[in-house]
């Protein structure tokens, strides 16, 4: 069944919560609680390292349901998503329903079997009998789209398929702005339309035309499209959606707090109650910050395609500095924030837009100004106007561009940075993007805005910067004079105006203990992997494209363990060139220095088929034609990607090649057979490149685990994909939610096969690391450790964590600890004797 995760700010609260949910649905229901903060959980707060330990503790593939009681618990939770492993995110689900009903809705539907979408429903429709018995009126119930229908292809000359939106925001900016990318690659007219609104239909190629679609997570969307490569584009856009844009599938937060002012929520003299948007403590002088509006002259004009010229030269003006600034953010926060102004760009170089702007000066001789003012305002309040509020935030982002052009158009620049010569908490009406990634961060302390929800852009730079800030000011504050000091709380969301010395002793006390916490992290992830007793172990990360890499650097990994290189294959209509596979490998190669990288060769199959490799029909892909198997049978794609990989390590000579689902060592030998005729193809053309070149294998198949002491012959190392190789042994797909119980790593079936590949690796001096789920679960960790495993590869968020906890134990204990879990019936066994031993680790540390 699904497992339930309770959040509040109260111990107490939350322990009589569970008690009073296993009463009343059922003492078998999984229920974690994360509540509380400070020493003993005794003070008033929320912990996302708890709650993300609560997670995984009822964690199944059916699916986990996070019910909230108020403010930052929802951010703490989301907070909480992020430092999980990438393979558990999409099976988390946020639920709006009000605590205390709704967990005991939840709960009864949890034990009959239902699923995250249905207990999350019946959640928040419990207060319908409470509404009934006081007379009030219900709300009308929730309608959920379940809809799901692959595209048909064959011989229509209007092709469409239907899609239900599963990511967290559905196609908002950045979704928004891979889906337009995606449907640009194509010769074909495609239209998309919202058949949960009954919104559209609307061009695919353009990004502000998508947003009136109000298409949010579970709508559900029809794609059409004609040309001479529909069937190309559907089955690309069919793959991005399927792959939930590469984002969560959590529930959005509600943003109905950002519309609260702090003249009703006055919570004691001098503190107002605002919402939180980015976490920290702050306190310094007010500064505000007050842009004037771009002049619009109203004037008509004579010569329309002089002043169409003009404003397309501003328009390129506008988007250099958007490139700018785009490279800027990914070079110090990763690409996934940089995306915001891709969707910048997007809406810059829209075609509806620039269509709009053209009219509007050809037909009515408006300057170049006037018109552009007059498209933005219209898109603007049609991102307003729709009832999501994330989408309804865009209206900003949409703003922000307008007046950058409009600005360009009269000669001023938008580039300037935003500097101060004192500490200060900024405070402004709104801050766009543009400005919130212009400021000068040594002595900005904090920000505070009247408008903006925690959904808009300049929120999420904000917490990526680690700008303490909250949303929801009276514009009163506006008006305080400059010598005015201001302390906030970005985690609870308290402004103090003016506050007693102490409060300002408390606040900046509390601040210290922030960054000293956050210095704390960032050493200690800094550090190399190790146990308390310093027997080391590498702590490396999984990634999956250059964005992945960088996090990877930001977050202590000691290299890249897992480097997917499906990401240069999916979504497109033929195969990726030498050249270009060398160029992004080579810049993943340099990002991390001197650092390992270990780059797996092409894993994908009947499950994620490509356009241009024909694959028979498979009832069951996953055992089928996959992974080394394609690469044998399609010689001629696989020495293209591994002359791409030895190029590309020519410089750093960082690089290792790791062949996946290898089910014996003929397999490895023919393999390895074609790298060696590469690299003497490459020397003969003379070109530079890696050699020699270490190789492995991922060990996912239960048959090269038992025989892993004769492919320790052929391998330089193993890397455990424990994944697949759990439902392979367990012959249970992973994703089946019927078969949830047999999905879990830690079954001592699963573990023997690790430890017996462990034993011949280091019987025949090599290594072995792990690169599934369990090597970033902070449990599975210390096991993998005690039965030998020298390398663990998790996602990035995940590695301070691993590194903290390993940190706390010797490795003589966790020796012992996983031969006992050999010894262990199931896998629910195991993790009781973990949850009983470390229990007892941790009274006394070594």
């Amino acid at each position: 069944m699904i497992g339930l995760v309770l959040v509040s700010h109260s111990r107490p609260l939350a322990q009589a919560l569970e008690k009073l949910v296993k009463q009343v649905a059922s003492p078998e229901t999984p229920i974690a609680i994360a509540a509380g903060a400070g020493e003993n959980h005794s003070e008033f707060g929320t912990d996302a390292i708890e709650i993300s330990e609560a997670i995984q503790a009822v964690y199944s593939p059916e699916g986990v349901l996070i019910l909230m009681d108020l403010g930052s618990a929802i951010l703490s939770a989301q907070m909480a998503v992020e430092l999980l492993p990438p393979e558990m995110q999409p099976h988390i689900h946020f639920c709006s329903a009000p605590l205390v009903e709704g967990a005991i809705s939840a709960a009864v539907q949890a034990a009959m079997g239902s699923d995250p979408d249905t207990a999350c429903r019946e959640a928040r429709q419990a207060l319908l009998p409470k509404r009934e018995q006081l007379g009030e009126p219900a709300e009308p119930p929730d309608i959920v789209e379940r809809s799901s229908k692959k595209p048909e292809f064959a011989g229509e000359d209007l092709l469409c398929a239907e899609f239900t939106l599963r990511n967290t925001y559905g196609l908002h900016a950045r979704p928004a702005a891979r889906f337009v990318q995606t449907a640009a690659r194509f010769d074909a007219h495609i239209q998309v339309r919202n058949l949960t609104n009954n919104k559209g239909p609307v061009s695919a190629k353009s990004l502000n035309a998508l947003a009136t679609l109000g298409a949010v997570q579970n709508s559900r969307v029809e794609i059409c499209a004609h040309g001479l490569q529909a069937p190309q584009a559907l089955q690309a856009l069919a793959e991005l959606i399927e792959d939930n844009f590469g984002e969560g599938t959590e529930a959005p937060p509600t943003a109905k707090q950002a519309e609260k002012r702090p003249e009703e929520t006055l919570i004691d003299e001098g503190c107002w109650q605002g919402v939180p948007i980015a976490e920290g403590f702050a306190l310094a002088q007010i500064a505000s910050l007050e842009q004037m509006p771009p002049p619009i002259p109203q004037n008509t004009i004579e010569d329309p395609l002089k002043e169409w010229e003009r404003l397309e030269s501003a328009i390129e003006v506008i988007a250099n500095e958007i490139e700018l600034r785009r490279r800027k953010i990914a070079d110090s926060l990763g690409d996934e924030q940089a995306a915001i102004f891709d969707a910048h760009l997007l809406i810059l170089k829209d075609p509806e837009i620039l269509e709009s702007a053209r009219q509007k000066i050809s037909q009515r001789q408006l300057n170049a100004s006037l018109a552009w003012f007059e498209t933005i305002e219209m898109v603007a309040s049609h991102y307003a106007e729709l009832g999501d509020p994330y989408l309804s935030q865009r209206a900003a982002d949409v703003r922000d561009v307008g007046n950058q052009v409009l600005f360009a158009l009269a000669g001023q620049t938008t580039t300037s940075p935003i500097t101060f010569d004192q500490p200060v908490i900024l405070v402004a009406e709104e801050l766009t993007p543009t400005q919130t990634s212009s400021l000068d961060l040594e002595y900005v302390q904090g920000m505070v805005t009247v408008s903006g929800g925690p959904t808009s852009h300049s929120a999420i730079l904000a917490r990526s910067i680690g700008i303490p800030a909250v949303s929801g000011a009276s514009r009163a504050i506006l008006r305080l004079p400059g010598t005015t000091t201001i302390g906030l709380d970005g985690s609870s969301g308290q402004v103090w105006i003016n506050p007693p010395i102490d409060i300002q002793n408390e606040i900046n006390e509390k601040r210290l203990a922030w960054l000293q916490e956050k210095e704390r992290l960032y050493q200690e992830s800094r550090a190399p992997g190790q146990t308390s007793d310093g027997h080391r172990v590498e702590i490396v990360a999984n990634a999956g494209n250059l964005a992945d890499a960088q996090a990877a650097l930001r977050n202590g990994a000691e290299g890249i363990g897992l480097l997917r290189t499906e990401f240069l294959f999916l979504t497109r209509t033929e195969p990726p060139s030498e050249l270009e596979q060398y160029h992004a490998l080579g810049q993943i190669a340099a990002t991390m220095h001197d650092l390992p990288v270990i780059i797996r060769t092409l894993d994908v199959g009947g499950d994620k088929p490509l356009p241009y490799i024909s694959l028979p029909e498979e009832a069951n892909p996953f055992l089928g034609v996959r992974a080394i198997r394609i690469s044998l049978q399609q010689p001629d794609l696989f020495r293209i990607q591994l002359r791409a990989i030895l190029r590309a390590g020519a410089e750093t000579a960082n690089l290792k090649v790791m062949f996946p689902m290898i089910a014996g060592a003929d397999e490895v030998r023919a393999a390895r057979r074609i790298l060696e005729e590469v690299h003497q193809q490459l020397q003969d053309e003379q070109l530079p490149h890696q050699w020699p070149i270490e190789t492995g294998i991922m060990v996912e198949i239960p048959s090269a685990a038992v025989t892993a002491d004769l492919l320790a012959r052929e391998v330089d190392f193993f890397s455990i994909g424990t994944n697949d190789l759990t439902q392979y042994t367990l012959a249970a797909e992973r994703g089946n939610p019927n078969l949830a119980a047999y999905a879990d790593a830690l079954h001592p079936a699963v573990l023997r096969l690790i430890h017996q590949v462990a034993q011949a690796a280091q019987r025949a001096g090599k290594w072995v690391g792990v690169c599934g789920e369990l090597a970033g679960d902070p449990a599975g960790a210390l096991i993998l450790v005690g039965l030998g495993v020298k390398e663990l590869s998790m996602n990035p968020g995940s590695i301070p964590r691993v590194k903290s906890v390993l940190k706390a134990y010797p490795l003589k204990s966790l020796q012992g600890l996983a031969k006992e879990t050999l010894l262990q019936e199931n896998a629910v066994k195991v993790r009781q004797l973990i949850s009983k031993v470390l229990t007892g680790f941790n009274q006394r540390p070594d």
